[in-house]
Order: structure tokens, then sequence, then C-alpha cells
């Protein structure tokens, strides 16, 4: 296969634009379609000049599905029922989706679960290969100190993020809560406000900042009488979450069904 041909849904996001820029900086890629909705602004503009490159006489499309013709593979960082539309499309289309969207509830996992027995699906709520590398140190740090040591995540992102924790700081407590062998839902702790109470031995609690422009902090810290831990990784450019993310792509297409992390495909030499 000489190129990868590449779908991005909601391409005047943050990421979808980011996303456009380094496929037409990479010859390995090319763009199959991009979308936005049909009130929005960028339909119909040429996508190279969107994304502030040369023109490709390609347009931004408010079809849909234009995402599934000719595409290879398609790339989503949009909301979740969005996301899911996508799936179900690429599932009926035999086409590998790369999901960085967060946000998804408990039963559009299991879903993504149901799509990924015909369909190559990589769902991560981060696409940074220093976050996945931290996920691994989390879990490994958590299997040494016990439940001697209290676990506490802390994250910062820009003002305009909509949910919260962020899916990257859930799922750095699931490594955690993995690591001790519990479910996260059981043991996190989100919101203490008032008399609470003391902290309980084996949770592990979450908290939030908003602010500005910060692509994205988190930092877990492992807490003893004495002495304390903090493993951090600070993003500055949200271009790594896009990397990460054509990274997968390129991996996907070759891939078996199934459902991957970043992790998984980093493993399998992707």
């Amino acid at each position: 296969m000489n190129k990868i041909s590449i779908s991005i849904p909601g391409c005047n996001g943050r990421m979808g634009k980011t996303l456009l820029s380094l496929i037409l900086e990479n010859s390995k890629y090319e763009i199959a379609s991009a979308t936005c909705l049909p009130n929005e602004d960028e339909v119909g503009l040429d996508i190279g000049l969107y994304a502030g490159k040369s023109k490709i006489n390609k347009e931004v499309s408010s079809d849909p599905l234009s995402l599934f013709q000719n595409s290879h593979v398609l790339i989503d960082f949009t909301a979740p029922d969005a996301t899911m539309f996508h799936a179900k499309e690429c599932y009926n289309n035999n086409i590998p989706i790369v999901i960085g969207t967060t946000g998804l509830n408990d039963d559009q996992e299991k879903e993504l679960h149901s799509l990924s027995k015909k369909i190559p699906i990589i769902y991560s709520a981060n696409f940074s290969i220093g976050v996945t590398l931290l996920s691994s140190l989390v879990s490994k740090a958590t299997k040494t100190l016990g439940f001697d040591w209290d676990i506490e995540v802390l994250e910062m992102h820009h003002k305009q993020k909509v949910d919260s924790p962020s899916g990257t700081a859930l799922l750095l407590g699931k490594s955690a809560a993995d690591a001790r062998k519990q479910d996260l839902t059981n043991v996190k702790s989100i919101s203490r406000d008032g008399l609470v109470g003391k902290r309980k031995t084996d949770e592990i609690g979450f908290a939030v900042l908003r602010g500005g422009d910060v692509v994205g902090e988190h930092s877990v810290l492992f807490c003893n009488s004495g002495e304390r831990i903090e493993l951090t990784h600070k993003a500055t450019n949200r271009s790594i979450f896009a990397s990460g993310a054509l990274r997968a792509s390129f991996w996907a297409v070759s891939a078996q069904p199934g459902i991957y992390s970043l992790a998984d495909v980093l493993d399998n030499g992707g």
C-alpha cells in the first residue's frame, strides 16, 4: 500500500485541524475526506488551504457518509454520540477506526467491544507516547508500593474542555486500580466538599483544574508518612496526540479485528 487514506470527522476542531496538517506533511498519508457540521463556516473550503498548506482540490464536506468512501481508516476525536455513529458506519463498511474521543459511557464502550469483533478499533483516552509510558510507570509503582501509599491524580486542561475528570486522568487512575486488583468505579473519589470524613485507605482521589489554554497536564502522587513520589506528564503541543493517532492508524490498517490501546500498538511494532 503506497499511502494510507484517512478520513477526519470534526476537522474544524482542535485535534481535527492538527491531524489535517500532519497528514499533509507526511508522504505516508493522504486525506480521503474531512467533514464538519452542515451549519459551520468551514464547509466548502479547500482542505489544504484550511489546514494552512497548499491547495489539494478537496473540500471540507458536511456529508458524514463521505467519510467512508475511498478511506482506509478513520480517526475520530469528536464527541461520544458522533463517535458511536462513525464506529457503526466503519463496522458497516469494514473500515478500521482510531478513537481519541473521551467521555464515552459504559454502554458505549461495551458497544465498541462488540463492533471490534469485525473491525480493528484503537481506543485510547490519550494518544501521547509519553502518557502511555506514564501509565505503565503508574502501574509498576502501585504494585511496588502497595496499599500503604495514598494515590491522588491531579489534572489540568484548557477552559474549553467539557468532560471532567479528563479521560487521561481516569486512564491513569485505572492503571493504579488495576495494579491493586480493584475496580476504579468502586474506589475513585472525585468530589470532596464539606465534611466528607477522613480519607479511605484504598481510595484513589482525583483533583481537576481548568483554565486558559493548557493543553494537558497530569500528575499521579503517591503519598506516605514522610515522603511523596510524583509522576508527571505535561503536554505543550497537541500535535503529540495527533502524531500518536497517525501512528495508530498506520498500524490499524493491517491489524486483525479487536479493540486495542496505544500501548498495544507500540508493543506490537506500531
